[in-house]
């Protein structure tokens, strides 16, 4: 397909207008997901401990799981990341420059597609990537040194295309030193070389590449770094994923070959085949129509079908980052192989037209962030709490030894002792079965204890008592809280505890309703609104009367002076780490709650509600004593002035 030479220039154009949209809104993104603590897994601040730590006298040290990086993932890209890091040394820096990254990664993928099929084609191929949803959800989940593949991925096969082969060698070097995995689908570059024709040199210097640096990782550099080696799977932390094959890699081997049948069934599952479905839909499933290309990423399939993780067969994740540069190189070869069609090449246009719908509809239906951009906006809007937040950590001295959830630990990483409290909650040090013990320089904690990924992945039957333990044994003193959020100093002694067991209490307002004959709410003591705090202080009493065996939530109501619903709070009852079934019977509780209220709430006088409920279902629990509860069966607490 001849272009004219003015095309030529309208396309390139037009590549770098939609390049540079991308890493506007993915940069904006980024941003206000910071500035909302939107970041609540441990990647991020993973990968700024071990920057920091480089630039501060630590070098590679990576504090959460006290060792060198190299000893669980060999990161080489990290010494060339680190420069720009060292000049620019702020959280920000990674994610605009991750975003950077995956947005001008569509810049050789386009001249990829015009050697083969012409700049219109080139375009829509290159705009298919930069709308492609399991990118957009990529960049927005924390940050990963591995995606910076793609861009030295699609560089490599573009020179693989034009046959330059010294070109070649340095871009697979650069994706290579990504991470250790990267190395498998050089090796099977050096295969679809071989399936290529092309000449010796072609597919012995990948093949020999990819599987000697693979071994030396894995078998060499990883064990050697790995501080608890011996702990592991021939030193690899993450071979933890794969155990159901094998204690050993010579194991997982064998099981490949001799049990092919169980581990088809094992990686062909149907919510595997929906996630295949899911990747490959955005491209209208061209790539099946060139295998070849799609052999190359075998390694990478093989390792996410057969992870005992689910979050490996997702799109919302970067466990997919090496797919993408060979989706989209297999379709282009299936493009090609459409328009080798008589019929189909006298008529482009309907194919782009095709193609481009199917973009669209898949776009939608998989929700990715570039169709939604005003929801993904609004999901991360800064609000009063993450204003509130933004206070919290400002309280803690910045070299101050701090432990924390998750979703304060981009903010706390910059510095030498910083350390996550999922490694409490669990007891165990990350894939051992050896205990967790707080560094003791600790001077302070701070808990979310609704923390998402920590309640849902780290919070075994042993949470509570581990946390509590934590708190009890090591002289933290409330600083200070907002709604299920706690700021802990060590040794400070000037605010009342969360929740503790309290004998002959002196309730100022009795209520003593009967929960569902299993729960006493005694009553309270006046409740305080300090405004500017912007925190209302309930301090209230249960006792507990009855056998409980689910985990207990409570809901307090704000209700105007026509009781109307304004404004409502969630709370978890007893902090997750006093869950109600452990309560002793007939033993009396007093829980302080600080519930924040929002700047939006207008001046007046509320009426206060509150109901007991199962977090599992949400189901509310009855109130035997009818005189004591409105209508709908919320207990009736009294007035609070917010003025």
């Amino acid at each position: 397909m001849k272009i004219s030479g003015n095309r030529i220039n309208l396309t390139d154009g037009l590549v770098w207008v939609f390049i540079f949209l991308y890493i506007a809104f993915f940069s904006y993104i980024c941003l206000l997901k910071f500035q909302s603590f939107g970041y609540r897994d441990w990647d991020l601040a993973s990968d700024i401990t071990v920057l920091w730590n480089s630039i501060h006298g630590k070098f590679l040290y990576y504090p959460f799981l006290e060792q060198i990086i190299f000893g669980a993932h060999l990161y080489l890209i990290i010494l060339l990341i680190l420069p720009i890091y060292a000049l620019f040394p702020h959280p920000l820096t990674l994610l605009f420059l991750q975003t950077i990254f995956l947005a001008l990664a569509a810049y050789p993928l386009y001249l990829l597609a015009r050697l083969r099929l012409g700049n219109v084609f080139a375009l829509l191929i290159s705009v298919s990537y930069l709308l492609y949803p399991p990118l957009g959800f990529m960049n927005i989940f924390e940050t990963h040194f591995e995606i910076y593949a793609i861009f030295f991925l699609f560089f490599a096969l573009y020179y693989f295309e034009k046959e330059n082969f010294k070109k070649f060698l340095i871009f697979i070097l650069l994706a290579i030193s990504c991470k250790e995995n990267v190395s498998l689908v050089v090796f099977m570059l050096g295969i679809y070389a071989f399936l290529r024709r092309r000449s010796r040199k072609w597919i012995l210097g990948p093949s020999l590449l990819g599987l000697v640096w693979f071994f030396l990782a894995i078998k060499v550099v990883i064990p050697y770094f790995a501080k608890d080696a011996k702990l592991y799977q021939e030193g690899f932390i993450f071979s933890q994923y794969y155990k159901h094959l094998g204690s050993n890699l010579s194991e997982m081997i064998k099981t490949l070959i001799t049990k092919p049948f169980w581990v088809f069934r094992y990686a062909f599952t149907e919510r595997k085949l929906v996630y295949l479905f899911k990747l490959f839909f955005p491209t209208a499933l061209l790539g099946f129509l060139s295998p070849s290309v799609l052999l190359i990423s075998t390694p990478v399939f093989i390792q996410n079908l057969l992870s005992s993780v689910e979050s490996h067969t997702s799109i919302h994740f970067h466990y997919n980052a090496l797919l993408i540069p060979f989706i989209f190189y297999s379709a282009i070869n299936g493009f090609k192989k459409l328009l080798s069609c008589k019929i189909i090449y006298n008529y482009p246009l309907v194919l782009q037209i095709g193609f481009l719908a199917v973009l669209i509809i898949s776009g939608v239906y998989l929700a990715g962030p570039q169709f939604y951009l005003k929801e993904f906006i609004s999901f991360y809007c800064i609000d009063d709490i993450a204003k509130e937040k933004e206070k919290l950590v400002r309280m803690i001295p910045k070299d101050a030894p701090v432990i924390a959830t998750f979703q304060f630990l981009p903010r706390l990483a910059s510095r030498h002792n910083v350390y996550s409290m999922h490694f409490v909650a669990s007891g165990f040090k990350m894939y051992t079965n050896i205990r967790y013990e707080p560094p003791k320089n600790l001077e302070y904690a701070l808990i979310d204890f609704n923390e998402p990924l920590m309640i849902n992945s780290f919070f075994p039957r042993a949470a509570p008592d581990n946390i509590r333990f934590f708190i009890k044994n090591a002289n933290w003193g409330l600083l200070k809280a907002i709604d299920d959020i706690a700021l802990f100093k060590k040794g400070f002694s000037g605010t009342d505890s969360l929740f503790k067991p309290i004998h002959n209490p002196k309730i100022q307002n009795i209520i003593n309703a009967n929960i569902n004959n299993q729960i006493m709410f005694l009553g309270y003591n006046n409740i305080s609104y300090f405004k500017k705090e912007g925190v209302l202080h309930l301090s209230y009493y249960w006792k507990f009367i009855n056998n409980i065996d689910r985990p207990l939530g409570v809901f307090i109501y704000f209700l105007d002076s026509e009781n109307k619903v304004r404004f409502q709070k969630f709370h978890t009852l007893g902090y997750r780490i006093y869950p109600a079934e452990n309560w002793p019977k007939d033993e009396i509780v007093r829980e302080n709650y600080y519930a924040f209220i929002p700047s939006y709430m207008e001046k007046g006088v509320y009426g206060i509600r509150l109901c007991l409920f199962y977090l599992d279902d949400r189901k509310i629990l009855p109130v035997l004593d009818k005189d004591k509860i409105d209508s709908y069966g919320r207990i009736i607490l009294g007035s609070i002035s917010l003025n």
